[in-house]
């Protein structure tokens, strides 16, 4: 009975584990910046440009109490991870499917960590086509020198 439960305990974990990588994305492009050499290259070079200005980047868009558009997004040592709900067009997309979606909306966004909010939020829902009768709209955004900032507008 032991061994049993062991089993079934190893099997419980295993496919926790498993679950835990879907949003990875698997097909990084080889000048995809990571946390590591992101840091490195704005500071040792500062005309080279890096893919985006950021490590990590989340959306959050409220249109309802039952509609939002949501985009996750982390670029850490330990890989790129991707993640895109769009209820409004029945979207989930996760990993190599969501960065597909997202890396060339990724490379129109301009901003950085001084750029004042309201220019953040009208550059965002213009790359990203967001519709005019949201009700809120979050920005949270880990720039590249390390900067964290949040970027919110109620209507």
């Amino acid at each position: 009975m032991g061994s049993f439960k062991f089993l079934l305990a190893a099997l419980l974990l295993a496919g926790v584990l498993y679950g835990c990588n879907k949003d990875e994305v698997k097909n990084v492009p080889a000048n995809a910046p990571t946390e590591q050499n992101t840091t490195q290259q704005v500071n040792e070079n500062a005309t080279e440009v890096t893919e985006f200005n950021f490590l990590e980047f989340s959306l959050d868009v409220d249109y309802s109490a039952t509609e939002s558009y949501d985009v996750e997004f982390e670029n850490k040592k330990s890989g790129i991870e991707a993640k895109l709900t769009d209820d409004r067009n029945n979207e989930r997309l996760q990993g190599d499917e969501a960065y597909t979606k997202l890396e060339p909306l990724f490379k129109q966004l301009t901003f950085d960590s001084t750029t004042p909010n309201d220019k953040v939020i009208e550059q965002v829902i213009s790359v990203f086509h967001i519709a005019d009768d949201f009700q809120s709209i979050e920005v949270e955004v880990e720039f590249a020198d390390g900067t964290e900032k949040e970027f919110k507008q109620m209507k």
